[in-house]
């Protein structure tokens, strides 16, 4: 290219150009891009193309010739301690070889090496100091991935101390400071009520000494021994989640808790990269995904869900031997079991309603429940005291039930599978009478509500009535895989009618937690008292037409009361309405041969709905033909996600090939 006398648009104006500034002041006063034109390109180019790519340049060649610096360095150290070791000492050596040393070797020599070997002892010993990559040579760490799984138009960075004080940085404007003492006080105690379902990720009192040292932190008395970045963390994403249980005319306080949630972002990169053990690393990462399951437009739970997943395994909380409840701390081994099954809440919850294949099975997990009563001790007289322990109970009933509905999916999708000796597939009436009265021994022992806290949404019967049911639809409704009789269709009915009152009750009285998710069980329920009015004349007969309607209308107004915050669910409503209309005018019309006429055409329209509601393929794949839905049972089937895709689709953000991995913490 030749060389630049003046800009494009100086040399359109002749007018004097300054080659001196990156933008001439004749185009900075116009508030244009500084152009010249481009003779191989054809084309205008930014001014300072050529110097920028120099620059680029010089940048990556210093960058080399540092790596190669460092290398040579490395290779120098290795021979070093090569030269030193004596012949016969093995190539993977261990500290201890090291320092017995070789009676021949010079005291100088000795003294170097031991230097050398305290240095690299000390990094085996912590590694936990070092950022965490995924896999030897992927160059993706575990902080980065878990900042990707994040939505955040700027991410708060703690590059340098000036990012936090700059006051005219759009981000740290979004970012909340610490509320009145009085103010976080009150929070802790709504987090702690469990107004929807939390689960055992923090007890009280890590929370009360993370927010006690924030406020030292911010008074400038650091307490000793005590990691700010991780009590800030905990403080304020503990404040987010309660603002957003918070009752208000709008339904929480998203503003503040959003506020919140950027403040905990500020901090999450370097307690992730340096911190002092992996079990508190899977507190923040399940932390962030309590948020996100509230707020899901903020993150992707399922991406956040299996790094969690990923972090338990390698730590090794998935498996409890008798020698680890015995010799291990009673308070290390509560905080593992309360971080396990929290991690496998997660799991379960996503799998089951998106029909994905489960992080882990339950035969590869052998670990026992939380002890209720092994929570910090306070008075036995504290209120707040038997609010947790009444809480613990209630968790572990949930992850009992999660248990049951694991091997409820795991027996109907068995049926798919082709024979195997090593898989037989499962004898499923006898089955069926085996499942049946663990589930009523469930129903009957869930902890009494009226021991729970006013506000705890475990004092709320309709919650338990919920998943109940929801447990009892997914073991008996219609579906492709396992031919029901007509008295376990009618059993489905009912459930589905108790369901969709249920989940009413918790919408009205704001207990919702993870839309998406109910949203999915009230339109199954839905689904399933259409069908059973349309296939079973028994339904019909005990059932009145006034009473059918009314069920029909209630699913209909709440999937329209969930529409309203949840976009996702407007596809459910209108699909949903189209459906409960056709069935409401063949329930009250009289013509005999419009009934015999009826099935048919609502069949086409069924299909017509259905075919609407699937998502598109992924990335071009055109796996859609595969999961295509052509009737209701199909839909109701435990293998087909594309209903379960289509919400996950509208709830979470983004797919994994979106990922933005070039953010957070450097290479």
């Amino acid at each position: 290219m030749k060389a630049v006398t003046a800009c494009q648009r100086c040399r359109r104006r002749k007018q004097k150009c300054d080659l001196k500034r990156p933008n001439c002041s004749n185009c900075q006063s116009a508030r244009v891009l500084c152009l010249t034109y481009h003779t191989e390109k054809q084309a205008e180019i930014p001014r300072d193309y050529v110097s920028n790519l120099e620059a680029q340049i010089e940048r990556l060649r210093q960058e080399n010739v540092e790596l190669r610096n460092t290398q040579s360095q490395e290779r120098s150290v290795s021979r070093e301690i090569s030269a030193a070791l004596p012949d016969t000492s093995p190539t993977r050596f261990e500290p201890s070889l090291l320092l017995s040393g070789s009676p021949a070797t010079s005291d100088s020599n000795s003294s170097h090496v031991q230097d050398l070997v305290t240095s690299v002892r000390s990094v085996v010993v912590e590694p936990s100091r070092q950022p965490r990559f995924l896999g030897q040579s992927s160059g993706i760490s575990l902080a980065r991935l878990v900042m990707a799984s994040i939505r955040l138009d700027q991410i708060p960075s703690l590059a340098s101390e000036n990012s936090r004080t700059d006051s005219s940085s759009s981000v740290i404007a979004n970012e909340a400071s610490l509320p009145p003492r009085h103010a976080a006080d009150h929070l802790v105690e709504v987090y702690f009520q469990y107004r929807t379902p939390h689960l055992p990720i923090v007890d009280r009192s890590q929370v009360n000494e993370a927010v006690e040292n924030a406020y030292l932190a911010r008074s400038n008395t650091r307490p000793s021994n005590r990691s700010v970045e991780k009590d800030n963390f905990i403080a304020y994403i503990v404040f987010a989640i309660a603002l957003c249980d918070m009752s208000s005319a709008s339904g929480g306080r998203p503003a503040q808790s959003e506020g919140c949630f950027r403040s905990a972002i500020a901090w999450i990169e370097k307690i992730i990269t340096y911190s002092e053990s992996d079990i508190e690393t899977l507190r923040c990462v399940l932390l962030l995904a309590q948020f996100v399951a509230l707020c899901p437009s903020w993150g992707s739970l399922w991406h956040l869900t299996g790094i969690a997943l990923r972090l338990c395994i390698d730590i090794g909380l998935h498996w409890e031997s008798e020698e680890h409840a015995i010799n291990m701390d009673p308070k290390l081994l509560h905080d593992r079991r309360r971080l396990w099954y929290s991690t496998y809440q997660f799991d379960r919850n996503l799998c089951i309603t998106l029909g994905r294949p489960f992080g882990i099975i339950d035969e590869s997990t052998q670990v026992q429940l939380p002890n209720p009563w092994a929570v910090t001790r306070r008075s036995l007289t504290s209120d707040s005291y038997n609010f947790d322990i009444h809480s613990q109970r209630a968790h572990n009933h949930m992850f009992t039930l999660s248990k049951l509905e694991s091997e409820v999916r795991h027996v109907l999708h068995s049926h798919q599978w082709p024979l195997k000796l090593a898989y037989p597939r499962v004898n499923y009436p006898a089955w069926l009478q085996d499942i049946q009265p663990r589930l009523e021994e469930w129903y009957n022992t869930v902890p009494q509500p009226s021991k729970a806290h006013p506000s705890s949404i475990f004092a709320c019967q309709a919650y338990w009535d919920g998943i109940y049911n929801n447990t009892i639809l997914l073991l008996y409704r219609p579906n492709s895989i396992v031919l029901h009789s007509s008295t376990e269709i009618f059993v489905s009915f009912e459930a589905s009618c108790k369901l969709i009152t249920s989940i009413k009750t918790l919408q009205r009285e704001g207990k919702i937690d993870v839309m998406w998710k109910w949203v999915y069980h009230l339109f199954m329920a839905g689904l399933a008292v259409i069908y059973g009015l349309w296939n079973s004349k028994e339904i019909r007969d005990r059932n009145s037409i006034g009473q059918s309607i009314a069920s029909l209308q209630s699913c209909a107004s709440t999937l329209s009361a969930m529409s309203e915050t949840f976009p996702g669910a407007s596809g459910c409503r209108d699909a949903f309405d189209t459906l409960s209309s056709a069935t409401i005018e063949w329930l009250v019309t009289n013509d005999a041969e419009e009934i015999r006429q009826a099935p048919f055409d609502f069949d086409k329209q069924v299909k017509d709905l259905l075919y609407e509601l699937q998502p598109p393929p992924r990335g071009g794949i055109g796996a859609a033909a595969d999961n295509s839905i052509t009737d209701m049972s199909g839909i109701m089937s435990t293998d087909n996600s594309a209903l379960c895709e289509m919400l996950s689709s509208a709830a979470q953000w983004p797919g994994f090939q979106e990922m933005d991995f070039s953010t957070s913490v450097p290479l």
